[in-house]
């Protein structure tokens, strides 16, 4: 047992330094996310706190056969979807300003490029883009997150990248 799955243990037994531990961990890795999912620094804000606390309010349920962090962003992703349908938001091409002051968000410039090549792709290929590339999640877990089968989200990622290239291409002659 690695030690954050000990601390996953000591959590579903009540241990509150554990499940501090676990947020102080992935909570900036799963605000950031919400973050791309929303453009609003208050709405990411509230999803993360919503998957935080959905995470350990079922904290029992969660076996230990496959990756926490795989299982918060699943959350996260499920949050964001029930979020959008209820805003009604869709993605509408618009470039955002980042607001959250951290040192991983000093390359604003390279994070600007990275969504300008998003606009062209539809929201499924989006979603995986940003997971991928944007989260640095494996195939696997992309999988896992989205119920997809693994060779469906390698497949849709290898397009969206044949298209932001096609489209990269395009601009660029």
């Amino acid at each position: 047992m690695n030690f954050e799955q000990r601390r996953i243990e000591e959590a579903k037994n009540g241990d509150l330094s554990a499940l501090n531990d676990v947020v102080t961990k992935y909570y900036l890795e799963i605000y950031k996310y919400c973050f791309w999912q929303t453009k609003n620094k208050e709405e990411a804000e509230d999803i993360t706190q919503e998957t935080f606390y959905k995470a350990f309010r079922f904290i029992n349920a969660y076996k230990n056969n496959g990756s926490f962090r795989a299982f918060l962003y699943k959350i996260a992703h499920n949050i964001c979807i029930d979020h959008q349908r209820k805003a009604g938001n869709t993605y509408d091409g618009e470039l955002f300003e980042v607001i959250y002051e951290d040192p991983g968000y000093k390359e604003t410039e390279a994070f600007m490029n990275f969504e300008e090549m998003l606009v062209s792709l539809n929201d499924k290929q989006r979603e995986l883009v940003i997971l991928r590339f944007g989260e640095d999640l494996s195939f696997r877990e992309i999988a896992e997150i989205t119920g997809s089968k693994l060779r469906t989200v390698q497949t849709e990622i290898r397009r969206a990248l044949k298209k932001i290239e096609k489209d990269w291409r395009k601009n660029n002659r």
